[in-house]
């Protein structure tokens, strides 16, 4: 599952300039879709409500898997084996980080995280066995799935395989947000969606957006906020922040975070506090952040070689406990 975000947002005041015989003002909407929280403001001289709703309707439709009516819940019953143009977008860039990732990310991997209790399986109360895991893992895996997009169909190695696209489609439909903003001939405007960003321009008060990261504090009742640092986010990129320190559960007193690696079953165990990715799109820093947080600063470093087009702000714990930081492409401004 989607870990909670550590982004924090400076959501400004409405900004009206002046424009000839039409104003053009920041605009700022705010909602609930997809079972969390939005926020964007942008620059227009009028309102874009509805080709916003429009976007979000079209998104879920299509990649919300906890609506039975949309096309991912109707590929994992098998009820149909069609691709929309979405599906074909989100699975081929799961496909490439899971890759690049050595299979640390993979999208069908949803009922590892069922049995320890992250998914849609309440109440579990002890650790996974082994002979669970090895049952769960004979139908998971991105390569045991066949995507044709010539004729936009799927076909699964198991009819019980699932596709759960909830680690990188909020950021696909932050892009999608921000696209239809440009479509619309929006150049200054800021899209967050469940903590994904996309942002270009400039904000209300003519300077680059500026986006706070948390300070990695355990809190399992995700209300306290204490904000380390901030990014300035000054030309057109997408943000996603993902931790382990918010959503995690104890069984038979054993501390269990909601970051599983798929490649073995288990939790990752691993320690990165908190990633932060900018990429050039706002899936693409979705998918690589809840990456890192399996693969550890070790191996995440080995791949940020062979991935120069990610900046990344890593907050770790150094062998005494202490929180540490990493910094690549980015380079963060202190709170006082």
């Amino acid at each position: 599952m989607k870990p909670i975000h550590t982004l924090v947002l400076s959501l400004l005041a409405l900004v009206v300039i002046s424009c000839g015989d039409h104003k053009t003002e920041y605009i700022k909407e705010s909602g609930t879709r997809f079972h969390t929280i939005y926020h964007i403001i942008y620059k227009s001289d009028k309102p874009l409500t509805a080709a916003i709703d429009s976007t979000m309707t079209a998104f879920n439709a299509s990649l919300n898997p906890f609506d039975s009516t949309a096309l991912v819940s109707r590929i994992n019953t098998n009820e149909t084996d069609s691709l929309d143009q979405m599906m074909i977008d989100v699975l081929k860039v799961a496909r490439e980080v899971n890759i690049a990732s050595g299979g640390a990310f993979d999208v069908t991997g949803a009922p590892l995280f069922n049995i320890w209790g992250f998914g849609t399986k309440k109440g579990v109360t002890r650790p996974a066995t082994k002979a669970e895991i090895d049952s769960i893992m004979t139908f998971v895996g991105h390569d045991k799935l066949i995507v044709d997009e010539v004729t936009h169909r799927v076909k699964k190695s198991d009819p019980r395989m699932t596709i759960i696209p909830s680690s990188l489609s909020k950021g696909y439909v932050t892009d999608l947000v921000a696209a239809t903003l440009e479509a619309h001939g929006v150049n200054d405007y800021m899209v967050e969606i469940g903590g994904e960003i996309v942002c270009k321009g400039l904000n209300p008060n003519g300077d680059c957006w500026q986006i706070g990261i948390n300070k990695p504090i355990e809190d399992d009742t995700s209300t306290v906020n204490e904000i380390m640092s901030k990014v300035a986010m000054c030309e057109k990129a997408g943000l996603a922040s993902s931790g382990d320190y918010r959503n995690y559960h104890n069984l038979e007193g054993e501390k269990v975070s909601h970051t599983i690696d798929v490649r073995t079953g288990y939790p990752a165990r691993q320690d990165i506090l908190s990633a932060t990715v900018i990429a050039p799109t706002c899936i693409l820093a979705d998918a690589w952040a809840t990456t890192f947080m399996a693969l550890g600063l070790r191996e995440s470093l080995r791949v940020l070689d062979t991935n120069p087009e990610l900046k990344v702000v890593f907050v770790y714990a150094g062998e005494g406990g202490e929180l540490k930081v990493y910094e690549r492409g980015i380079e963060t401004i202190p709170v006082e």
